[in-house]
């Protein structure tokens, strides 16, 4: 049997972080949620995650920056960030990271069907 691929979620919504938690679980996955970026970086470790799903509005710091910050530590793990899209999300996206997919932009809100489908997409990229 396969081991359950590792989530960190990282969404400042308590209601969202929740929902999808849920979801990702009854998926068989592992979820480790955050609702505190700060914190979600003062316990990041290299190799526990196999992807990281990041919400990019948050307070002190965004989802951009968190990442490129856990990147130094792991530089292996997969990113998929999640967003009300904007235009500024978008220009900031193609500006910061110009050969991602745009499978690693997630509109919110995001049906369960549409977020597994950009998970398996993302963890088939990373493995």
């Amino acid at each position: 049997m396969p081991r359950k691929k590792n989530i960190l979620l990282i969404d400042p919504a308590p209601a969202a972080s929740y929902m999808i938690t849920m979801i990702l679980k009854l998926n068989n996955f592992d979820v480790m949620p955050y609702s505190d970026p700060e914190l979600a970086f003062s316990d990041f470790q290299k190799g526990v995650y196999d992807l990281i799903l990041v919400d990019l509005e948050m307070k002190g710091i965004n989802g951009f920056e968190l990442y490129k910050r856990m990147r130094q530590i792991d530089d292996k793990v997969s990113v998929c960030f999640m967003t009300v899209l904007r235009e500024k999300h978008l220009n900031e996206f193609k500006s910061s990271f110009p050969t991602f997919p745009s499978t690693r932009l997630v509109e919110k809100p995001v049906g369960t069907e549409d977020l597994l489908e950009i998970l398996r997409l993302n963890l088939v990229d990373s493995e």
